[in-house]
C-alpha cells in the first residue's frame, strides 16, 4: 500500500516538469502551437458563453485571442489537463486496488466462513455420533445393572437354600457382602 502511494506521488511530481514540457514544446512547432491555439480559442469562447448567461448581459461577438495569448493559454490548459489526467488515473488506480484488496479480503472470510460452518457441521455430526453410542451404552449399563440385581437374588437364594440343606439358618448377607463375592474375594459364610 505504502509502495502504491509513493509511486503515485512520484507520478504527480513528475507529472509538472512533464506539462511545463508540453507548455515549451507549443511554443517551438507548428502542429503543436496550432492545437493549442485552437483548444485556448474553444476554451475561451466557451468561457465568455457561460460569463455572458451568469451574469446576464446580452450576447455579443465574441473576439479571438491573439496568436500569443492563445498559445499561453492553450499550453497552460493543456499542461493543467496533463497534471489533472495523471491525477485523476492515479485516483482511478487507487480505486481499483482498494475494491481488489476489498475484494481479496472478502473472499478470505467468506472461505476462512465456510471452512468454519464445515467444521461446526462435522462436529455437530460427531456429537450426534457420540450421543448415539451414549443411549446405546446407557441401554447396556440399565441392562447389565438388571442382571446384576437379578443374579444377586438368585445367589442369596442359591446360598439360603444350601444353608437351610445343612440345617444352619440362612445368615442375612448385606449387599456389601454380596459385592465382595462378586469381586471374586472369598466370603466365609460361618462368620456373617
Amino acid at each position: 500500500m505504502s509502495s502504491f502511494k509513493i509511486a503515485s506521488l512520484l507520478f504527480r511530481t513528475l507529472s509538472k516538469p512533464v506539462a511545463n514540457a508540453l507548455k515549451q514544446q507549443a511554443k517551438s512547432h507548428d502542429i503543436f502551437r496550432s492545437l493549442c491555439i485552437n483548444v485556448a480559442q474553444l476554451a475561451h469562447r466557451t468561457e465568455m458563453n457561460w460569463k455572458m448567461k451568469v451574469l446576464g448581459y446580452k450576447k455579443e461577438k465574441i473576439r479571438p485571442l491573439n496568436d500569443a495569448r492563445a498559445v499561453d493559454a492553450g499550453a497552460n490548459f493543456l499542461g493543467e489537463a496533463f497534471i489533472f489526467s495523471v491525477a485523476v488515473s492515479l485516483i482511478l488506480a487507487e480505486q481499483v486496488r482498494s475494491r481488489s484488496q476489498a475484494k481479496r479480503q472478502r473472499n478470505a472470510v467468506d472461505e476462512r466462513l465456510d471452512t468454519l460452518e464445515k467444521q461446526v457441521s462435522q462436529y455437530r455430526e460427531e456429537l450426534d455420533r457420540l450421543e448415539e453410542e451414549r443411549a446405546i451404552l446407557r441401554t447396556e449399563v440399565d441392562s447389565l445393572s438388571s442382571e446384576y440385581t437379578t443374579t444377586s437374588t438368585i445367589l442369596m437364594q442359591i446360598i439360603g437354600h444350601g444353608m437351610e440343606k445343612h440345617g444352619r439358618v440362612p445368615p442375612k448377607i448385606d449387599q456389601q457382602t454380596i459385592d465382595r463375592f462378586l469381586d471374586g474375594e472369598r466370603v466365609d459364610i460361618d462368620n456373617l
